[in-house]
């Protein structure tokens, strides 16, 4: 039951069962796969109040896995793995529930945790659909939230959309998740001050990496065209790169130099700055570079 339900110590399946299509990938978290584990504690929940203690392992495991799940996925690029993660400590709740005899809380979060995380995961399979118009047919690079960003006005239903899921999930009244959470986190307020702590505080990071989530993918700018741009050591850029891998980027040299400069600057051979800075962030993707390089010879690219 607990490796059906990916509860810890036997979750760590669940991020790799994101490998296939992203409708599958709704279905099983929503309806089917994980959700049998939980369906099959509550069936047999009768049979546990008897025993006290298994009711406390239950709500001991449940607690854990919702606060394991949190932090996990509070460091995830991948959109589908972070979802993945925010499912295992959503299943967390529900079994927090069912060691403290919420029957109907749990099954409730269930129903309602199943129709969010369903939106959820269709909407970054139709993120990930445009993304590979862009970067082409590459899991590790479609589904990286680091290099998207500025999709809204690309995908505008699908922000919406994942936008109304991210809400539910958050516990925002009046949606669905916000009565079914509240109701656990107010029994666990009864159950232990303990396990209260974890769950009110579990909620608070739901908030962040769904938030996170969203905030990557759908605002701010498209951040596949700045990959591999990165070439001093000593930037932040640089020490966290946006492949995961320390010196990444490859398509250019540590011995160049990049001059970005506008259609209307004029440049020095003897200068390596250029008079003035881009002053648009809305034509950025269109100002060419010069590289000078050790020999002294120009390469011009243009992104």
């Amino acid at each position: 039951m607990l490796a059906k339900s990916a509860q810890f110590p036997l979750h760590v399946w669940l991020p790799d069962a994101m490998e296939g299509p992203t409708p599958i990938s709704a279905l099983i978290h929503a309806a089917t796969m994980v959700a049998a584990g939980i369906f099959l504690v509550a069936r047999i929940l009768p049979l546990f109040i008897v025993i006290p203690y298994i009711m406390n392992l239950i709500s001991l495991i449940g607690t854990i896995t919702v606060f394991l799940g949190a932090t996990l996925a509070l460091a995830q690029k991948d959109i589908k793995r972070g979802l993945a993660y925010s499912t295992m400590s959503q299943l967390g709740y529900m079994m927090l529930a069912l060691g403290m005899g919420s029957y109907r809380n749990a099954l409730f979060h269930l129903i309602t945790h199943a129709y969010s995380k369903a939106l959820l995961f269709l909407g970054s399979g139709s993120v990930i659909h445009s993304m590979e118009t862009i970067v082409g047919y590459s899991p590790d690079k479609s589904q990286n939230m680091v290099i998207m960003g500025g999709l809204t006005k690309h995908v505008p239903i699908t922000k919406i959309s994942f936008l109304f899921g991210t809400l539910s999930l958050c516990g925002i009244p009046p949606l669905a998740c916000f009565w079914s959470k509240d109701q656990i986190l107010n029994d666990s307020s009864l159950y232990s001050p303990i396990f209260a702590i974890i769950a009110w505080s579990t909620a608070a990071l739901t908030a962040f990496y769904m938030f996170r989530i969203y905030l990557l993918t759908f605002e701010g700018h498209l951040n596949s065209h700045f990959q591999n741009y990165c070439t001093n050591k000593n930037t932040l850029c640089y020490s966290i790169s946006l492949w995961g891998k320390e010196g990444s980027s490859k398509s250019i040299k540590k011995e160049f130099h990049l001059i970005r400069m506008s259609n209307y600057q004029s440049f020095s051979f003897f200068s390596k700055k250029a008079k003035k800075a881009y002053p648009s962030d809305e034509n950025v993707f269109r100002v060419p570079f010069r590289v000078l390089n050790n020999s002294g010879d120009f390469v011009f690219s243009h992104i």
